[in-house]
């Protein structure tokens, strides 16, 4: 057993045989995993998006020359100054350190960021005042950075500050990596390993790292080895399994970087990096684990909350429909849903089929035309009227306004067996509507085609997602085009 000072025991590569999830289950935390803690979580996604040593740097020293040279307002100035640079880019950590390299984007940046300051602060006139703040800022910031990287590149190169990192794969292009990893200290980077099922053996007798295969618990082996960084390097995994390796270490906090194909060819831009010659894709954090998400949650329910005071009167006409079509029945219909993270909640609708025997509508697939649909059945269907009473659901926190439809237990356990994909669309609560849906594909429809609608919003998701989605919800319930 290998110790390290500043992370404790580490635990050996060694692949240790693991118990066998039935088909079809949802995946589940290890027992001994453990979740990483706040702190570090947002430390994780700062340090992602955030140099540190540059920006305090600039605030610095922008308001030191600021002062002495007279300026107005030198503080706010340089904070103003400061603030506008990070909002255009001009603080992103890097993990190759190059002042030439920042500067096309520093000058663009300090030009807007002084006319911008100028015009609010400067007492001299827009025209001189702009002029004279990017000059002194621009030469500023030039030398505030030189100084910064050069002492961010020291730090890195001390081992106790370094990524503790692990490449994905086992062939030609991560042997390369893994030289340029050893050959360019100050990206901060620690190889600690590979992660592959088949590496190549002149691959492992050529680097002095140990070689992990990937089928083990991936979980337990980022947790316990504390890995920040992981490279994907042309492993032969299929996609599929690679997607959810991915995924499991963007729910972990680290932070994901891909080999392009033809990278030969690759021009480093926008979210590129790079190390040495190697030309690396970072892969955006998972949009539902940022604040904004924290926002969604809540608005959905406040409004879900608002919308059943604001619907009462329609949901007590709806009830008595429901209940005068079938006095013999229930008003509400019950049943067991899959959710987050595989979790069963009790969802709620307004009854739209005549009683069946509680393990027939669990386990049935309910298809367009089914005899036991009545008059007042259709109506509601149409309408979605069916679906209000979920508002419940969001405001207990079941579900929220928009997501993927959430299924019953037995067809999450059929599909999840059969569609690799379909188990990912629990990353994020159920919803009342969704990308999916507004698309047609509810009721009798492709289930793979949902499951990559699904997991198109999760990817792609955002606040203007959600109300462009709510707002074709809307459309489709007044033309009547429900199921």
């Amino acid at each position: 057993m290998t110790t390290n000072a500043r992370r404790g025991p580490r635990a050996a590569f060694i692949h240790r045989p693991q118990s066998v999830r039935p088909p079809g289950a949802l995946p589940a935390t290890h027992p001994d995993a453990v979740t990483p803690s706040i702190p570090r979580r947002f430390a994780a996604r700062v340090r992602t998006h955030t140099d540190f040593f540059p920006l305090t740097a600039d605030l610095i020293v922008l308001s030191l020359v600021l002062v002495l040279t007279g300026a107005a307002r030198p503080i706010a100035s340089a904070a103003l100054l400061v603030l506008l640079m990070a909002v255009l880019g001009t603080y992103r950590a890097h993990l190759t350190l190059s002042v030439l390299d920042d500067l096309p984007r520093m000058l663009a940046a300090v030009t807007l960021a002084g006319v911008v300051t100028a015009l609010t602060f400067e007492p001299y006139g827009p025209t001189f005042g702009a002029v004279t703040v990017t000059a002194v800022a621009f030469t500023v910031v030039t030398f505030s950075r030189t100084a910064a990287y050069a002492a961010e590149r020291r730090v890195r190169r001390n081992s106790r500050h370094r990524r503790r990192t692990v490449i994905v794969g086992g062939g030609e292009i991560a042997a390369m990596l893994a030289d340029e990893i050893a050959g360019e200290p100050s990206c901060g980077l620690e190889l600690v390993g590979l992660l592959d099922d088949d590496p190549r053996p002149d691959t492992v007798r050529r680097l002095d790292v140990p070689v992990r295969p990937l089928s083990g618990n991936l979980r337990e082996f980022l947790t316990t080895e504390q890995i920040d960084t992981a490279i994907l390097a042309f492993s032969l995994v299929r996609d599929c399994d690679m997607l959810k390796i991915l995924r499991e270490c963007d729910r972990l906090d680290c932070e994901i970087y891909v080999v392009p194909r033809l990278w030969e060819m690759a021009a480093v831009s926008g979210d590129m990096e790079r190390i040495g010659a190697m030309p690396l894709t970072r892969v955006r954090r998972a949009a539902h684990r940022s604040l904004t998400w924290g926002i969604k949650l809540w608005t959905s329910r406040v409004l879900s909350a608002v919308a059943l005071v604001v619907l009462t009167p329609l949901l007590v006409v709806t009830a008595a429909a429901v209940w005068f079509s079938d006095r013999s029945a229930p008003i509400l219909f019950r049943q067991r849903r899959i959710g987050l993270d595989g979790r069963e909640f009790e969802l709620l609708k307004f009854r739209t089929l005549k009683p069946a025997n509680e393990n027939e509508s669990a386990t049935n697939w309910c298809i367009a035309g089914d005899a036991r649909l009545g008059r007042v059945g259709k109506v509601l269907r149409a309408t979605s009227l069916d679906e209000l009473p979920q508002l419940w659901n969001v405001v207990r926190g079941d579900m929220t306004l928009v997501g993927p439809r959430p299924e019953r237990p037995h067809f999450v356990d059929k599909f999840g067996a059969t569609i690799p994909s379909y188990t990912a669309r629990h990353r994020v609560p159920a919803g009342l509507t969704g990308w999916a849906a507004v698309n047609g594909l509810r009721g009798d429809t492709s289930i793979v085609s949902r499951a990559r609608y699904d997991n198109f919003y999760i990817e792609n998701w955002g606040l203007w997602f959600d109300i462009k989605i709510m707002l074709r919800t809307v459309s489709a319930v007044l033309s009547m085009k429900g199921r």
